[in-house]
């Protein structure tokens, strides 16, 4: 890549962050002389050049005012959205109470209950951080079910792993051998499909027949940061379109806003491990 090429991508991508500013620039420059290039576009004793520089100019600063009034809509647009989503994020936590986990638990439960989960499913939230999965919160309707595995998840394990690795950022099976009749057929697909090693799978408080797992943007949409697993002990339990279709809309969103909003009053390690997290 040569010098000129070089320069060129780095004022495209300087562009890129900060048009807004430049337009705004621009058109400040432009209308504080826009009285003085209005007289020589008439003028026919200026040179041609000069009187088409004078038209170009005037509609630079043109395009600079009308990019940057929609702009700043827009922005106030997404601001006031944003704004009115960490208020209702604000709300549900008061109403929900104070403590981390207890939040998380009843936002998943009310999950489960718009997608009409029943006894064989469960539906758990990792965040991901230092390339692992840690999980904030599950929810299943019977207990044993709700326990919590393992603290940290690799990512590079499991349907979670498979999920986050891929370029759609999913990852859905609904056709698990059954461990109850043939447990050693429900190890080895594990272990071959998702490097699930047979004493962690031996361990798991529920080996599930069919998984639905998907990655979250941040509200930024800059990026992952979580991703949400559901769970059935039944064959066949998912359909991924309609999942897919509630968990990228505004469900998704919510719970990616959530994990943000609460950050700041996650409890460490240790305290998530004498909760069973």
């Amino acid at each position: 890549m040569g010098v000129f090429e070089r320069a060129l991508r780095s004022v495209g991508r300087y562009l890129d962050r900060n048009l807004l500013t430049v337009a705004l620039t621009v058109s400040a420059i432009g209308l504080t002389f826009a009285t003085n290039l209005l007289d020589i576009v008439p003028d026919s004793t200026a040179s041609w050049y000069s009187r088409a520089l004078a038209v170009l100019a005037l509609l630079i600063t043109a395009a600079g005012v009308v990019y940057s009034t929609s702009r700043q809509g827009s922005l106030e647009h997404a601001l006031a959205t944003a704004k009115d989503e960490i208020d209702k994020l604000q709300g549900l936590i008061a109403s929900f109470g104070t403590d981390y986990f207890d939040i998380w638990t009843k936002r998943l439960q009310a999950l489960a209950e718009e997608l009409k989960f029943d006894g064989q499913d469960r539906v758990s939230v990792y965040r991901y951080a230092d390339e692992a999965f840690t999980m904030v919160g599950r929810f299943a309707i019977r207990p044993e079910l709700n326990k919590p595995g393992r603290s940290v998840y690799p990512a590079n394990q499991g349907v979670i792993g498979t999920a986050w690795r891929s370029g759609d950022g999913k990852c859905v099976v609904t056709d698990l051998p059954d461990p109850e009749t043939d447990l050693q057929a429900y190890l080895t697909r594990c272990e071959a499909d998702w490097q699930l090693p047979n004493d962690v799978v031996q361990e798991m408080t529920m080996k599930p027949r069919s998984v639905a797992a998907f990655a979250l943007m941040n509200s930024q949409k800059t990026g992952r940061n979580a991703i949400v697993v559901l769970e059935s002990t039944a064959s066949g339990r998912f359909g991924a379109a309609t999942l897919e279709r509630r968990i990228r809309g505004g469900l998704g969103k919510e719970i990616a806003l959530l994990l943000e909003v609460l950050q700041v009053n996650e409890p460490s390690i240790e305290y998530a491990h004498d909760k069973g997290f």
